[in-house]
């Protein structure tokens, strides 16, 4: 039997040897090829990246940088200290995605492996996409100090996935260590935007996050007499249609949210009600307003609907908010400008991104260190493909999908030149006022 890992190596010595004699001078180096080509084929899931952070670390230390280590799960910090001046953070996450690959690439991860058995781990978030030009961008800066002055500490962070890994950062001791960041930054991979193409979204980029459980209450009876019983399969379809009008008739217009059932669990066959019903949602919002009155309004919908029923409030519904909670990602505008202008100077493509209801736990640091910060989007679809993105037959793979694989030969070489571009831009410029907040208080009020 031909050996599987021979034949892909000797395969990515013909790619890469094409690349280099292509005549196109974007296109990526050997070294942060070796480095894409090991980060996307041993991708590791959240709270397990003990490779990947130990890979990135030996990088780091090699470097120079100075390494703080246990930072919640695998975390850790590299701080390069170049006289007076800023300190700007710029963070990468190292996790994978439950995800069986089916790209055509040469070195995905069940490729590399002896196994019949297909991988159940992906980078379909494309962190691997991430850490490469995070550590392209840590040797530029090292190459490069005698442009800037302070101090940069990039950021390796478990977990980003589940949304536990930001948390688990900042409440962990040694995180401590670190100098207080006067700006921080990050960016993320996006097929909605042509390679290299970096995207712009002022205000609130990402949305906040609660994951919560409703555990509807009845009483229990026959199906056939339900007249004897409190039906809480009934009482459930009615909260789930109830939920619905949160968004349009209890928020302004212009400060946007969704409320999602995701799932409904109750009952075991037809003739029988059961005693309880299950609910699991996600809700997202931007505004600490928006997200206190829908949590507020979700418990009064819940409970009128009960009291209705003729139950008293021991068989009130319980509310469980998972212990899943971010906060949103917002982009300080006066961090934005700075950024689009010194990038539009360097001849890189910019745009314009509307704000996702996906969650970013990015937000956190944010919302706990009360700095400005700012989340880049760069793209990663080739200019080869012309009907994408934007256009309406696009069908080229989404994030978060088997088949997302960016174009990194040609995108990974402008994001460096994009982020090392924003970090020394930032250490140069004198820290700004924050003028936001998007802080909200995510304790759970009921479990």
């Amino acid at each position: 039997m031909v050996n599987r890992t021979f034949v892909n190596a000797l395969r990515g010595v013909v790619f890469f040897c094409m690349l280099s004699y292509s005549g196109n001078a974007q296109y990526i180096t050997a070294l942060s090829y070796e480095r894409y080509v090991y980060l996307h084929s041993h991708p590791e899931l959240s709270g397990e990246e003990i490779n990947t952070s130990t890979y990135l670390k030996s990088v780091l230390s090699k470097a120079g940088f100075t390494i703080i280590d246990s930072l919640g799960f695998h975390s850790f910090a590299g701080i390069l200290y170049n006289g007076k001046g800023p300190v700007v953070m710029y963070r990468t996450d190292m996790d994978a995605l439950p995800i069986v690959e089916e790209t055509e690439s040469h070195f995905s991860p069940s490729s590399t492996v002896e196994s019949d058995k297909p991988i159940v781990r992906m980078h379909a978030c494309g962190h691997d996409f991430h850490m490469t030009t995070w550590l392209e961008v840590a040797e530029d800066l090292v190459k490069n100090k005698n442009m800037w002055k302070g101090t940069i500490i990039f950021l390796a962070q478990s977990s980003e996935e589940t949304g536990q890994g930001a948390k688990a950062i900042i409440s962990s001791p040694n995180f401590k260590k670190l100098p207080k960041a006067d700006y921080q930054i990050a960016f993320h991979n996006t097929p909605e935007l042509r390679s290299g193409t970096v995207g712009f979204c002022e205000g609130y980029a990402f949305a906040a996050v609660d994951m919560m459980n409703i555990t509807v209450k009845g009483v229990g009876g026959h199906g056939a007499e339900p007249f004897r019983a409190v039906d809480p399969v009934l009482l459930s379809a009615y909260l789930v249609t109830e939920l619905q009008s949160i968004v349009s008739r209890n928020l302004p217009p212009n400060d946007p949210a969704v409320i999602t059932v995701g799932a409904i669990h109750g009952g075991t066959v037809g003739n029988i009600i059961p005693a309880q019903v299950e609910l699991k949602l996600t809700i997202r919002s931007y505004s600490a307003a928006a997200r206190n009155k829908i949590l507020q309004r979700i418990e009064e919908i819940g409970n009128g609907l009960a009291a209705s029923a003729g139950l008293d409030s021991s068989n009130f519904p319980i509310y469980t908010l998972l212990d899943m909670s971010i906060p949103s990602v917002y982009n300080a505008p006066e961090m934005g400008k700075m950024l689009f202008s010194a990038l539009k100077n360097n001849t890189l493509e910019t745009a314009i991104m509307p704000s996702k209801m996906i969650g970013e736990d990015f937000g956190v640091y944010g919302a706990s260190l009360n700095i400005p910060s700012y989340m880049l989007w760069i793209g990663t679809t080739s200019s080869d493909n012309e009907k994408c993105p934007g256009h309406e037959e696009c069908a080229i793979p989404k994030l978060h999908t088997s088949r997302y694989y960016p174009d990194y030969t040609v995108s990974i070489p402008l994001a460096v030149k994009a982020m090392s571009t924003s970090i020394i831009t930032l250490l140069n410029t004198r820290p700004i006022p924050i003028t936001h907040s998007t802080t909200p208080s995510l304790k759970n009020t009921k479990q």
